[in-house]
């Protein structure tokens, strides 16, 4: 028996936020390589949360009133919402 349509719903709009929060990751990245010195840029490859923190604090420091971090976060967590979902809709949390 294969994922009910509403499981593959849900599953589709978590990838989609999924891929939509990496390519903001790599839009902040970008931002911030420009305005540093090639010693202190940050590799766009293997993401911890140590990395991410310092992309944050760089980003929010260089972009004090820019948006996209808030958008990145907000497509996280919908992408979490959207992955709980289709497990109580898939059936794997019975």
């Amino acid at each position: 028996m294969g994922l009910p349509v509403s499981g593959l719903v849900f599953l589709s709009l978590a990838a989609t936020c999924a891929i939509v929060s990496g390519f903001l990751v790599y839009q902040e990245i970008g931002e911030v390589n420009r305005k540093l010195s090639d010693e202190e840029r940050i590799p766009y490859l293997f993401m911890y949360p140590g990395k991410m923190q310092k992309i944050r604090t760089q980003y929010e420091r260089l972009y004090p009133k820019a948006r996209v971090d808030l958008w990145r976060r907000l497509f996280q967590a919908a992408a979490l919402v959207f992955l709980a979902l289709t497990a109580l809709f898939g059936g794997f949390l019975r």
